[in-house]
């Protein structure tokens, strides 16, 4: 494990409420997650109004001049999405404070990381070569409905047109810095807000495109993941009418695979299972591979951990048809 892997995972592990470390495949630099933190529940501002709560799914760079593959991205994204969490990578030769919007992930260093989750210090977004924050639209909104400010005056300080700030309260509320710039000096700095985990998360939710396996039935949806280079080889959500959070996960083990390295796979994929309370289930060739990697996983992990995990001879190919 690099000092940087060591560092993000203290860090997730001081400020979240629980961290699952995947050290699936065994070779790094051929891995997409290292890292899913589920957020703690936190009190915001002044009125003590609950903070939603959610997940971040990390991967840390293997170092110097290693790239993003198309993989690593589409796992990191497509598990975030299926887990309502932001997707990160972190990278230490990128700059302080500053989250980059790299195509359907983020990426920025261990710390900005922290700063992010223990909400402090100004965390600014770069997306198409320019730099972002966050305006303040609950303050905005308060302050507009009392009569103490107006949007045309809003509109004047930011040199934009009444209906594009109107536009930009109602969605993300992004500004350029120097915008901001021009709306702390004309009020004060409460007007700006950093871009934190919600923004991200919103930001995320646009981008993210929907899996494949899409099935819509009266008042539910089946969404189907399908991920190359980490523990769990499909994720498939369930989303009934309360849209609350059911998943199911599948591990893919073939013949071309060896006992010991689906074993180590299936253990990964139980912790995150066990943290989602999900169930697992382990797709195998035969009934003859069925029993020896059942085997092999009790005598690591117990009878009572992997009771949690079903065996099955079906191909993978029954999940889609069904989904």
């Amino acid at each position: 494990m690099s000092s940087v892997s060591k560092k993000v995972k203290g860090i997730l592990r001081e400020v979240t409420r629980s961290v699952v470390e995947l050290d699936y495949p065994t070779n790094y630099r051929e891995r997409s997650i290292d890292y899913v933190a589920i957020l703690k529940t936190r009190t915001k501002d002044k009125a003590h109004q609950p903070h939603s709560t959610g997940s971040v799914v990390v991967r840390v760079s293997p170092g110097r001049s290693s790239t993003i593959s198309n993989e690593v991205e589409e796992d990191l994204a497509k598990f975030a999405d299926a887990i309502d969490g932001v997707p990160v990578v972190i990278d230490n030769e990128l700059y302080d404070n500053i989250v980059f919007d790299y195509g359907k992930i983020f990426a920025t260093n261990e710390r900005t990381l922290e700063n992010i989750v223990k909400e402090r210090e100004l965390i600014a977004l770069y997306r198409r070569n320019e730099l972002y924050v966050a305006l303040n639209i609950k303050l905005i909104e308060r302050e507009v409905s009392r009569g103490g400010l107006r949007l045309s005056e809003i509109s004047d300080a930011l040199g934009l047109s009444k209906k594009s700030v109107e536009s930009c309260l109602k969605g993300l509320g992004l500004i350029s810095i120097d915008k901001a710039e021009k709306l702390i000096s004309e009020y004060s700095s409460d007007m700006i807000l950093s871009i934190g985990y919600d923004v991200l998360r919103e930001i995320f939710k646009k981008k993210s495109s929907p899996p494949q396996g899409i099935n819509r039935e009266i008042g539910s949806e089946t969404l189907v993941y399908d991920l190359k280079k980490t523990a769990v080889d499909l994720v498939v959500r369930e989303l009934p009418p309360e849209k609350s959070l059911s998943l199911k996960f599948y591990v893919d083990f073939n013949k071309t695979q060896s006992v010991k390295y689906v074993k180590t796979k299936i253990i990964n994929a139980s912790r995150l299972a066990r943290e989602f309370n999900a169930d697992l289930e382990v797709i195998v060739p035969d009934y003859t591979s069925l029993e020896l990697v059942k085997k092999e996983v009790e005598s690591e992990i117990g009878e009572e951990l992997s009771s949690h995990i079903k065996f099955s001879s079906q191909s993978r190919a029954h999940i889609f048809r069904r989904s």
